[in-house]
């Protein structure tokens, strides 16, 4: 006889998500979970439609503004009731029958305080893209190790899930990030154990809008490395190489920048 499910929290940051957050809140609503399950929005205080959205979804929903991601996050563990607390934000989606493989996982090794899956990647139409990046990612995810993690973040959040009790123990969000919220607990996780590690889809990130600038990722690598010294003060060759690594990432990045500004097509 299979151990029970446990129950899920799925919280949903958002602000002025209109445009997206109806498929989230179907990829949470469609999974037919076995267990218990509630799905929570924390709004920043949208003027665009998404909270008629939400409530016409019937979701719980906390709506003030807020100082920043890890605040909203926060106020969501706060609220969270259930067992395992995951973060789905609101562009991203759930792939079909990844809940249920979530909870057997967890009701299989209940002495796991998180688990994480492969995510994908898709564009504003819900399309697959980066599949490079996906597959660089995936290569790392099946080897996981704190040492690997602590050179790099390959844990994906929409994919990722954590025992509510070991989140509310190691403090939540760290409100000082701003980028590497998500990577800090990770790390800190991964301190106290090893996760389940799923080797299937269980999420897409969608990537869409504007493309991040140059001084945008520097600050999401300067917190990174900021939180692998933190969280890696006994593996110091680890976190020397995130830095390495961090600084060739950005050289990669701004050479691809310049290379595509001196094309004759650039301005055009």
């Amino acid at each position: 006889m299979s151990a029970e499910l446990p129950s899920l929290t799925i919280v949903t940051p958002c602000l002025n998500a209109a445009a997206t957050i109806q498929e989230t809140i179907e990829s949470v609503a469609g999974q037919g979970y076995g267990g218990e399950l509630e799905h929570i929005v924390v709004d920043g205080g949208s003027t665009d439609g998404t909270l008629d959205i939400v409530r016409r979804a019937g979701l719980r929903c906390l709506s003030e503004p807020d100082r920043g991601l890890s605040d909203a996050l926060n106020k969501g563990l706060r609220l969270a009731r259930h067992e395992i607390f995951a973060e789905l934000n609101a562009d991203d989606v759930y792939l079909p029958g990844a809940l249920e493989a979530v909870g057997r996982a967890f009701a299989d090794h209940p002495e796991a305080e998180w688990l994480t899956g492969r995510c994908a990647i898709i564009d504003l139409d819900g399309s697959e893209i980066k599949r490079a990046i996906s597959a660089y990612k995936d290569f790392f995810l099946r080897r996981w190790s704190l040492s690997l993690h602590l050179v790099q973040n390959f844990v994906a959040a929409p994919s990722t899930f954590v025992r509510t009790s070991a989140l509310r123990e190691i403090g939540g969000y760290d409100e000082r990030f701003r980028y590497a919220m998500d990577y800090d607990v990770w790390l800190k996780l991964g301190r106290r154990g090893s996760p389940i590690v799923l080797d299937e889809r269980l999420a897409a990130f969608r990537m869409a809008g504007p493309t991040l600038s140059l001084n945008n990722l520097t600050a999401v690598f300067r917190e990174h490395a900021l939180t692998a010294r933190e969280n890696g003060h006994d593996r110091r060759l680890a976190v020397a190489t995130n830095a390495v690594s961090s600084r060739v990432i950005l050289a990669v990045y701004r050479l691809s920048r310049l290379g595509a500004s001196a094309r004759p097509d650039a301005g055009a």
